[in-house]
């Protein structure tokens, strides 16, 4: 009998346990998280060199893709990133990735060692807080040409609605 209170004791633990995590990550996810309308313009570092800003990188519609070489939500989306930007390039698509790594170095070689084909600018204070600071990676933004933020992914990109969106601003 005593094994079985033990028993007991440690399901009621551990069904409290998983409660608090649930609510606790509840809370997380449901933070009230803010986006502006449009983009304004902001400055940053090419990862490859040099400066660029949002204003000469930005296409008919822009995906605007915040990513770290550390985020494994943000590697496992880049394949469907690569075929978006191959689709919708040539109809005036610019994809503006912005990473969050600590160092231009580490930023530039992830760039070069999963064969990044678009610009990649290194996070700085001002192109975050342009984009609403969101405090999580992967975040996508759908930006259409007169800079109105039309969709907001916040998590791994959804495939349907990007292009939906993308279609919408394009043509097909």
């Amino acid at each position: 009998m005593h094994l079985s209170t033990y028993k007991i004791l440690t399901l009621i633990g551990g069904i409290v346990f998983f409660g608090i995590a649930l609510f606790a990550i509840g809370k997380q996810s449901n933070r009230n998280l803010s986006f502006p309308e449009t983009v304004v313009n902001f400055t940053a570092d090419n990862v490859m060199g040099g400066k660029s800003d949002y204003a000469s990188e930005k296409g008919t519609a822009t995906l605007i893709v915040l990513t770290a070489s550390w985020c494994p939500a943000c590697r496992a989306e880049l394949p469907l990133l690569k075929q978006i930007n191959e689709e919708f390039e040539p109809k005036g698509l610019k994809i503006l990735m912005i990473d969050e790594d600590d160092s231009k170095k580490v930023a530039r070689k992830f760039k070069k060692s999963v064969d990044i084909p678009w610009t990649m600018l290194h996070w700085n204070y001002d192109a975050i807080k342009a984009l609403g600071n969101p405090g999580v990676i992967p975040v996508s933004f759908v930006v259409d040409k007169d800079d109105k933020i039309q969709h907001v992914d916040v998590g791994m990109i959804n495939e349907l609605r990007v292009r939906h969106e993308l279609k919408r601003l394009l043509g097909k």
